[in-house]
């Protein structure tokens, strides 16, 4: 059965994800079927990100890619991206949970194989003010400046902020070093009475938070 055949009779969430760009794409090329040219788009280990992650050069650079095809595929990927921002501008308290913190990074964040830090500038209502990409580092680290941090709260006038690095190895366990950075930053961030939210590390498997684990540090 094919993959719009199965969705029809099965429901989207019968598909994989090879099995749900296999529709967009809707033909395969000579000597490939659909649903392989769909599963190499995903290869990777990333799935979804790294699909998300490629532009329109590169995608067009992909043998059996025409425009056509990547012109649907980067409008698809463009309109989740907008839902996700939808949800959050509806929702009275934005970033009311982790996992709203990592719905929206889902769509923002590259997974290149560098570590990478992340701050959320919220407003008193937890709306945010501005999301930027900090620092970087390798695959397995990314220096931290909590002084940069603090000024740019200060800047924006944040009421709150919300950290978030990514682990390119997949593993969610958070490192001694993580936990130091957690706990250095809260205290600073108490002197200039701006609240520390949450610190995420999430990777293509999942995320985790330090707040839920009791792990910002006092």
């Amino acid at each position: 059965m094919k993959p719009r055949e199965r969705l029809l009779e099965l429901g989207p969430k019968a598909l994989t994800d090879g099995e749900l760009v296999a529709i967009l794409l809707r033909t395969g090329v000579s000597g490939k079927g659909v649903v392989e040219l769909s599963d190499e788009l995903l290869s990777g280990g990333g799935g979804l990100s790294v699909l998300f992650d490629r532009t329109i050069d590169e995608l067009l650079a992909v043998k059996g890619l025409g425009k056509a095809k990547v012109a649907t595929l980067v409008a698809v990927m463009e309109l989740a991206r907008r839902y996700y921002d939808s949800l959050l501008i509806n929702r009275e308290n934005r970033f009311s949970s982790p996992e709203d913190v990592h719905s929206f990074l889902k769509s923002r964040v590259s997974h290149d194989g560098s570590e990478r830090f992340y701050v959320l500038f919220l407003d008193s209502q937890g709306a945010l003010i501005e999301f930027e990409q900090m620092f970087r580092g390798n695959h397995s680290a990314a220096p931290v400046f909590v002084s940069e941090i603090l000024k740019k709260a200060l800047k924006l006038e944040a009421a709150a902020i919300i950290v978030a690095h990514n682990h390119p190895s997949g593993n969610l366990a958070p490192s001694r070093e993580d936990l130091q950075i957690t706990k250095k930053l809260n205290q600073a961030c108490r002197l200039i009475e701006l609240n520390l939210q949450d610190h995420l590390i999430f990777s293509h498997v999942g995320f985790v938070s330090l707040a839920e684990r009791g792990e910002l540090g006092g």
